[in-house]
């Protein structure tokens, strides 16, 4: 029996003309009386629409939990990062000297632009144990968390020893970390640096337009020991040379770790 023949026998068993008109589909409404429910009038037209509308809208929440999850999942699990970075924010961020408060004040500053939707790397420079990873995280974070957009936190070192455990992963690496709204790039200049390694972190600056880089090289010493292609990838469209508005020197210069 044909589909068509099917549903052909289910109104004739089921449905009853109304009275009741339907002036948006010109058209009398019909009454279903299904078995073992109560009756109930409506225009079919107007039902089917109804129900459409209500797939479509459970359709976008899925979409929505499983864009969420694959967000969540990048920002964590796909990271590349000490565990204890996780967790951080700037809420517990712990900002007790005044170089502190100045450090959180900037980073969250210049978070503003990126919103705005302007391009531009964010480079912090500070010695080790100043907090710049946490505070970069906590850029990533909040950013993520308010456009839902991908974010990325990748550890140099730990970038370059995961390719190194398998070199055909590489170009899906760069592409992945390249094609993510937010990065940040954390301990740049802690590596070896070779013509290789060189070379993947070019490949990943040179296709993007804004990332967060934290370094404890001065802009200086990154162009000596990366050379002027990696140098200025590093610092395009930050104001190097003029105002170096997003270029961030930290004011705290004893390690956190060491203070507790």
């Amino acid at each position: 029996m044909s589909l068509e023949k099917t549903a052909r026998q289910m109104r004739q068993q089921y449905m009853t003309p109304s009275d009741k008109y339907c002036d948006k589909h010109q058209r009398n409404y019909v009454t279903i009386q299904l078995p073992n429910s109560n009756p109930y009038t409506v225009c079919e037209l107007c039902h089917r629409e109804e129900q459409e509308q209500q797939n479509a809208v459970k359709a976008q929440e899925q979409y929505e939990r499983e864009q969420e999850q694959k967000r969540l999942y990048f920002l964590k699990d796909f990271s590349l990062m000490d565990d204890d970075l996780k967790n951080a924010s700037f809420d517990n961020y712990k900002a007790l000297t005044r170089e502190q408060k100045e450090d959180l004040k900037n980073v969250r500053s210049q978070l503003k632009g990126y919103l705005d939707g302007q391009e531009y790397n964010i480079v912090l420079i500070g010695n080790t144990g100043v907090g710049k990873s946490h505070l970069a995280y906590a850029a990533l974070k909040a950013l993520s968390d308010h456009t839902k957009k991908i974010g990325l936190f990748i550890n140099v070192v730990d970038l370059l020893a995961k390719i190194k455990e398998d070199f055909s992963l590489e170009a899906e690496y760069i592409r992945r970390i390249s094609e993510a709204e937010w990065l940040v790039l954390d301990d740049l200049g802690t590596e070896k640096v070779t013509e290789w390694s060189s070379g993947i972190l070019y490949s990943i600056l040179n296709k993007r337009t804004k990332t967060i880089i934290t370094t404890n090289l001065s802009p200086r010493d990154i162009m000596g020991t990366y050379g002027k292609r990696v140098y200025s990838r590093v610092f395009k469209k930050t104001g190097l040379g003029t105002t170096n508005e997003h270029v961030y020197q930290f004011k705290t210069q004893q390690d956190k770790r060491m203070m507790l």
